[in-house]
C-alpha cells in the first residue's frame, strides 16, 4: 500500500509540473499570437490526458478547466479540452479492465441513458428542435462519469484534485490579467466593465465573472478541508492558495463570491476551533490566518477592490438590483411555467433555444432545470445524480462517530462552495455541472474513508 502511494504521489508531481509548463507554452503562444506553439501545446494537452493513470483525469482536467476558453487554435473554433474528453473516454470505454469488470453496471447506466434520450428526442420532435453538440455531450458524460467514478472512485486522489484545481485556477488568472492587455485575445477574454460606475472586473477567461469566482469558491473550501486534515508543516503552503484565491476572487468584484467566502470563512473558523483537536495544529491555523490576512488587507489592491465593491453593494436599492436582475428573470420563467404547464412538465428537451417571453438565460441551475427537462425529465436526472450517490455511498471504513460528526460540517461546507453559486449561474451545459459534482462527491469519499486519501 505504501509503495503505491508513492508511485501515486511521483506520477501526481510529474503531472502537475508537466501541466504547469504546459500552460505557460499556452500562455507563451497566445502573447506571440503564434498558431504553432498554442498547437504544440493543445497536442501536449491530449497526450498528458491520455498518457495520465487514469485515476489522474479528474485532477488533470480540473487544472485544465480554468483554460478551457483559450484552448483553441482561434476564438470561433472548438475546444480542445472538449476533444480531450473525447478521446479519453473512448479509450475508457473500450478499455479491456472497464469491459471485464463493471459490464453489468454499464448496462444499467446505458438503459438510464437510453431512457433521457427517447424522453429528450421525443420532446424535441414535438417541438421542432435539432440536435446539437452540447446535446450529445451531455448524454456521454451521463454515461461515462458514474463508470468512471465505479472504476476508479478509491483511487482518485481528493487532495490531488484540489491542489490541481487551485493551481490551475490561479495560473489562468495571472495569465489572464496579462493576455488581456492585447487586443488579439479580447475575443477569448471578455472583461466585464461597467463604465458609468468606473468598474472593472477580471473573469479569468470566461465572459461570466460569477463562472470565475464560482471556480475560486470550490479551490478554496477544498483547500479549507485539506487544512485540517494535513500536517502542520503543510499548512502554510496550503495558506498561500488559499490567500492567492481570494485576492483573485476579489478582483471579480462578486457579490456571491463575498457572500458565500464570509460564510465559509466562518463556518471554517468554528470547525478549526470545535473539531481540530491537536492545539499546536489550532496555533498553527490562527497565525497562518492571521500572517495572511494582514498581508492581504495592506496590499493597495485589496482596498480598491473593496472600495468596488462598496460601489456595487451601493448601487442596491431593492430585490432586482441585489440580485442583478437576476429576479425579474425569475419571474419571467414562473410566469411562462404557470402559462405553459405542458412545458414545466415535460420541459424542452435539452435545447439553448428560448421560446415565447423566454428571451434570457435562467441564471439559476433549479430553474434551468425545469425549463429543460420539466418535472417528469428532472425526475430521470435526479435519479442519475442518486446512482452517482449509491457508488461512492460503498466504502468499505466507515469513520468513529467523533469523526463521523466533523465529517458532516466539512461536506456541508464544500456542498456549499460547490452548488450554492449555481443559484445564480446556468451550468447544465457546462463542464462544471460534472466536474464539480465529482469532485464533491470525490470529497465525501474522502471524508468518509481516509483510507484512500493521499
Amino acid at each position: 500500500m505504501e509503495i503505491n502511494r508513492m508511485k501515486n504521489k511521483k506520477w501526481i508531481t510529474i503531472i502537475l509540473i508537466l501541466s504547469i509548463g504546459n500552460v505557460f507554452i499556452l500562455s507563451i503562444g497566445h502573447f506571440f499570437n503564434n498558431i504553432n506553439i498554442v498547437l504544440f501545446s493543445l497536442l501536449f494537452f491530449l497526450v498528458l490526458v491520455l498518457i495520465s493513470p487514469k485515476s489522474l483525469f479528474l485532477p488533470v482536467v480540473l487544472f485544465y478547466l480554468p483554460w478551457s476558453p483559450i484552448m483553441k487554435l482561434d476564438p470561433t473554433g472548438y475546444t480542445f479540452y472538449t476533444i480531450g474528453f473525447i478521446l479519453f473516454f473512448l479509450f475508457f470505454l473500450f478499455s479491456k479492465e472497464l469491459i471485464e469488470n463493471k459490464g453489468i453496471f454499464i448496462l444499467n447506466n446505458i438503459l438510464l441513458i437510453i431512457a433521457i434520450l427517447i424522453y429528450t428526442m421525443i420532446i424535441k420532435l414535438f417541438l421542432g428542435y435539432n440536435l446539437s453538440l452540447d446535446y450529445f455531450m451531455f448524454l456521454l458524460m451521463l454515461v461515462l462519469i458514474p463508470s468512471y467514478l465505479l472504476m476508479y472512485r478509491k483511487k482518485i486522489s481528493f487532495e490531488a484534485s484540489v491542489i490541481f484545481f487551485s493551481i490551475g485556477i490561479v495560473a489562468a488568472g495571472f495569465s489572464s490579467i496579462v493576455l488581456m492587455n492585447y487586443p488579439h485575445m479580447l475575443d477569448f477574454i471578455k472583461i466585464s466593465e461597467w463604465q458609468a460606475v468606473g468598474l472593472t472586473r477580471l473573469s479569468g477567461f470566461f465572459g461570466d465573472a460569477n463562472f470565475y469566482s464560482a471556480h475560486i469558491l470550490v479551490a478554496i473550501g477544498g483547500l479549507f478541508i485539506l487544512i485540517l486534515h494535513k500536517r502542520k508543516h503543510n499548512v502554510i503552503l496550503l495558506f498561500s492558495l488559499v490567500m492567492t484565491l481570494i485576492y483573485l476572487g476579489f478582483l471579480s468584484v462578486s457579490k456571491m463570491f463575498l457572500l458565500v467566502l464570509i460564510f465559509i470563512s466562518l463556518l471554517w473558523g468554528i470547525m478549526v476551533l470545535f473539531y481540530k483537536g491537536n492545539i499546536m495544529a489550532k496555533i498553527t491555523i490562527i497565525l497562518a490566518c492571521g500572517v495572511g490576512g494582514l498581508i492581504l488587507t495592506s496590499l493597495e489592491v485589496f482596498t480598491n477592490q473593496i472600495n468596488m465593491y462598496l460601489v456595487r453593494f451601493g448601487m442596491i436599492n431593492d430585490i432586482s438590483s441585489l440580485t442583478t436582475g437576476r429576479s425579474d428573470i425569475l419571474g419571467v420563467y414562473i410566469s411562462f411555467f404557470y402559462n405553459n404547464p405542458m412545458a414545466f412538465l415535460f420541459g424542452q428537451g435539452l435545447t439553448n433555444v428560448y421560446t415565447g417571453e423566454i428571451s434570457n438565460a435562467a441564471h439559476n441551475i433549479i430553474i434551468q432545470v425545469l425549463y429543460q427537462f420539466g418535472i417528469v425529465g428532472s425526475i430521470l436526472l435526479i435519479i442519475w445524480l442518486f446512482q452517482i450517490y449509491v457508488i461512492i455511498g460503498n466504502t468499505r471504513k466507515p469513520p468513529a462517530i467523533k469523526q463521523a460528526k466533523s465529517n458532516y460540517m466539512y461536506l456541508f461546507l464544500f456542498a456549499i462552495v460547490c452548488f450554492t453559486p449555481w443559484l445564480s449561474l446556468d451550468v447544465l451545459f457546462a463542464d462544471e455541472f460534472f466536474l464539480i459534482t465529482t469532485i464533491f462527491f470525490i470529497g465525501k469519499e474522502y471524508l468518509t474513508n481516509k483510507e484512500y486519501s493521499v
